[in-house]
């Protein structure tokens, strides 16, 4: 693991990674999320800034994850359907 040091909303931390490169990117995701929702929401601080981005990101994990098993149905029955053909 590595040290790395990010910045979010003007806040310096530093954090350990297998993937520093990594790391920074999803910092600089969540700092650039985090200026959007501090202009639509000026009253609110910084932790509940950061709280309205884990419930925006967690809505859109679980949207992915319920693509995803549709996804993986269709291609279940895909293969299926393929696997038929195949006489």
């Amino acid at each position: 693991m590595q040290s790395v040091e990010v910045e979010i909303f003007g806040r310096r931390f530093r954090l350990r990674s297998d993937d520093p490169e990594r790391t920074k990117q999803i910092a600089d995701e969540i700092n650039n999320q985090i200026d959007t929702l501090s202009k639509h929401y000026d009253n609110l601080d910084f932790t509940k800034l950061l709280l309205l981005i884990c419930l925006q990101q967690q809505d859109e994990v679980l949207t992915l994850g319920d693509e995803n098993r549709a996804l993986s149905s269709e291609l279940e029955r895909l293969n299926q359907m393929l696997s038929k053909l195949k006489i």
